[in-house]
C-alpha cells in the first residue's frame, strides 16, 4: 500500500483530521468518530501509527493496570513527502487538496464553536491577485519565507495564543482570468 493510499483512506483521513494539532486517547477519537466501530478505528489508527504518521505520546494507567495511549499526528511537514507528490495522480493530488481544505474548515467551525460575540476581531482570511515572472515568484516565496521563521520559530509562553497561518498559491490559467480583471481581494479581517 502507497503513503497516499494509506492516507486517503476516508476513516483514516477523518483520523488525522482529528488529530491535527491534538492529542487524543482512542475513546476520544471514538467520542468524535461516533459512526466508526471501536474495532475499526482501532484497526486505521494501528496501520497509521505502524507508517509513522500518528505516533504515540503518553501512556497512562488506567485502574493501576491497563495503559492507556494518547496519540497526536507524526512530526512531519506534509503527509505526503515531494517525491510521493511528484508520483501522484491527479485523483490523489485532488483529494490531498480537499482533505487539505476540510481540515481549514475544521479549524473554522472550531473557532466559531469556541468563539463567542463578535468574530473575526482575531482572525481573518483574504485572498489576493499577485502578477510574478516565474523568476518574481522565487523571490516573492524566499522574501515571504525570510519574513515568517522568526514568528515560525517561537515557543509558547504566557500571554501567546496559538493562530494557525495558511497559504496557499495556485498560479491562474491564462484562459480563466476574467476580460476585466481588477486586483480585488476577497477579504474578511
Amino acid at each position: 500500500m502507497t503513503r497516499a493510499d494509506l492516507i486517503l483512506h476516508p476513516v483514516r483521513m477523518r483520523v488525522i483530521l482529528a488529530l491535527n494539532s491534538r492529542t487524543l486517547t482512542p475513546k476520544q477519537l471514538a467520542a468524535e468518530l461516533k459512526d466508526v466501530a471501536p474495532a475499526t478505528l482501532y484497526h486505521h489508527l494501528n496501520l497509521l501509527t505502524d507508517a509513522g504518521v500518528t505516533q504515540v505520546v503518553e501512556e497512562r494507567l488506567v485502574r493501576g493496570t491497563l495503559r492507556e495511549k494518547v496519540y497526536t499526528l507524526a512530526e512531519a511537514p506534509d503527509l505526503l513527502n515531494p517525491d510521493e507528490i511528484a508520483h501522484a495522480s491527479k485523483d490523489e493530488l485532488q483529494q490531498c487538496f480537499l482533505t487539505f481544505v476540510s481540515k481549514i474548515i475544521g479549524d473554522h467551525a472550531r473557532y466559531l464553536d469556541l468563539k463567542e460575540g463578535s468574530y473575526y476581531t482575531d482572525a481573518g482570511y483574504h485572498q489576493n491577485v499577485v502578477y510574478l515572472s516565474d523568476e518574481e515568484f522565487v523571490q516573492f516565496s524566499q522574501e515571504i519565507n525570510a519574513a515568517l521563521l522568526p514568528w515560525l520559530k517561537q515557543e509558547p509562553a504566557p500571554g501567546r495564543r496559538r493562530h494557525l497561518l495558511t497559504t496557499i498559491l495556485i498560479p491562474e490559467l491564462e484562459s480563466e482570468r476574467p476580460e476585466n480583471d481588477e486586483n480585488h481581494p476577497i477579504s474578511i479581517s
